[in-house]
């Protein structure tokens, strides 16, 4: 048995040094961690630093996409036609070329779009579209509440599931562990496919928000599924989100999206099932054009930091203006800089957070990070109630909309996807929103920041030493 202990222990070893590609400091701390607490800092390591299993699951993913997903399905959905004849600005255009180039990133089109800031006109419209659905519906959420709203989605899936639309659910194993099997016992039963990502992984998890329905419809942003989202919640409320809904060429891209996670977590024999069916929908799928778009999906089954490094683009472009909403503020080293430069070069920085706390963890570090800003010139908000959208607007050029927070877990952690849209109608829409939430919001000012108590400052930096995890 000593030597089976041993021998893990120094393949955890070689797995940090080797293996996972972590930057020096992390590596080194992990490598510290494993030699001074053995196995106990194994455990922690499996926990809280590997990756291996999740790059394993990609090779797995890759392999499949090499025979007959990749052959047929694969190029049916990435061949779409960017559109040529908009004129960019530079900024729109260095961040086209950047998503192109780096996260492989296809520009496509909306041709039509609808912005929901309330869970209630979200589920509204999600669900008539549910029930209107003839073929597939496919939904990757990061939670799916075990409330009323919850089971009124799972309802309204298992009769479609009845009348022979193809359901295909997908949602994070541990947000989910409320939401017992038992209350997805009929779905399944009626024929709808229920999947758990992640089930063996404790820090890094599956964040994104998909919902693709007929091949026609897709929606992406910020909201879950629960009551929460349509301000049912006793302390976060008003609760104020973004979900879009979008037409368009752009279904082919999301659908890719959703189909890589799918592939993971279903069986070869399934995928070659499946197979035709997504072939047949995804080529009847009408090139039409629209406001141009791109979608960036980022996570650690891949070195390459793809959200972040989206989000540094992002940023280093504004020559006028980079405005924020978020439910934390707790950026990255790098984003964080990136921000601090541009608000001393006179970019106007605004960042929007919730008025209401989110946790007793997450505010102190929040406002440290704002105070921060606050330092060089930025300025901050206090939204009257709980923000939760998660949107990044650059220059009334570029408008970011996912699933992505402003802060480490996001950006580097987690599986996300983010929306870049370049429309100039689609921009100046969401900044009339924007502006609309400004006159719900209080300043948050450098005064206020320096006068807080020292056990607010306190907690702060107790609460900072969590911050790469949060």
């Amino acid at each position: 048995m000593d030597i089976i202990l041993n021998l893990i222990w120094i393949l955890a070893i070689i797995s940090v040094i080797f293996l996972e590609n972590k930057n020096p400091g992390e590596a080194l701390f992990w490598t510290v961690i494993i030699v001074t607490t053995r196995y106990v800092g194994i455990v922690l390591y499996m926990l809280f630093g590997s990756t291996l299993s999740i790059k394993l699951t990609k090779l797995v993913r890759k392999q499949r996409f090499t025979t007959e997903w990749r052959k047929h399905a694969y190029n049916s959905v990435t061949n779409i036609p960017g559109n040529n004849n908009e004129s960019f600005s530079r900024v729109s255009s260095q961040v086209i070329s950047f998503n192109s180039a780096y996260n492989d990133s296809h520009l496509t089109a909306c041709s039509d779009y609808s912005f929901f800031t309330d869970g209630s006109s979200h589920y509204n419209q999600l669900f008539k579209d549910i029930d209107e659905a003839t073929d597939s519906i496919h939904i990757l959420f990061y939670t799916i509440h075990n409330d009323e709203t919850g089971h009124q989605l799972v309802d309204l899936l298992t009769k479609k599931a009845r009348q022979g639309v193809k359901v295909w659910v997908m949602f994070d194993f541990l947000a989910n562990v409320r939401s017992t099997p038992r209350m997805y016992r009929k779905l399944k039963k009626a024929g709808g496919i229920v999947k758990r990502l992640k089930p063996l992984v404790h820090q890094f998890r599956s964040h994104r928000k998909i919902v693709v329905i007929d091949n026609k419809i897709a929606y992406i942003g910020g909201m879950n599924v629960g009551n929460k989202y349509a301000s049912c919640d006793s302390r976060k409320t008003p609760w104020r989100d973004t979900q879009l809904r979008l037409k368009g060429d752009c279904i082919c891209e999301l659908q890719e999206y959703f189909l890589k996670d799918w592939i993971g977590v279903i069986s070869k024999k399934q995928g070659l099932e499946m197979l035709p069916d997504f072939i047949k929908t995804a080529q009847e799928i009408k090139k039409v054009g629209g406001s141009p778009c791109q979608f960036v999906t980022g996570g650690v089954d891949t070195d390459s930091k793809s959200i972040q490094m989206c989000y540094l683009s992002l940023i280093r472009s504004a020559e006028k203006s980079i405005r924020i909403q978020t439910p934390y503020f707790i950026p990255t080293d790098s984003v964080l800089d990136a921000l601090k430069v541009a608000a001393s070069t006179g970019v106007k920085v605004e960042i929007m957070i919730p008025g209401i706390p989110s946790s007793f963890f997450l505010d102190p570090v929040t406002r440290y990070y704002s105070g921060q800003m606050l330092k060089v010139g930025a300025k901050v908000f206090k939204y009257h109630g709980y923000i939760h959208a998660k949107t990044i607007t650059i220059d009334d050029q570029v408008c970011c909309i996912g699933s992505v927070n402003m802060d480490i877990r996001s950006l580097a952690l987690d599986d996300e996807i983010c929306g870049m849209f370049y429309g100039s109608d689609f921009v100046s829409e969401y900044l009339s929103i924007f502006e609309n939430d400004l006159s719900h919001c209080d300043e948050y000012t450098l005064e206020e920041f320096e006068k807080r108590g020292s056990m607010k400052k306190f907690a702060e930096h107790v609460y900072l030493l969590a911050a790469p995890i949060m």
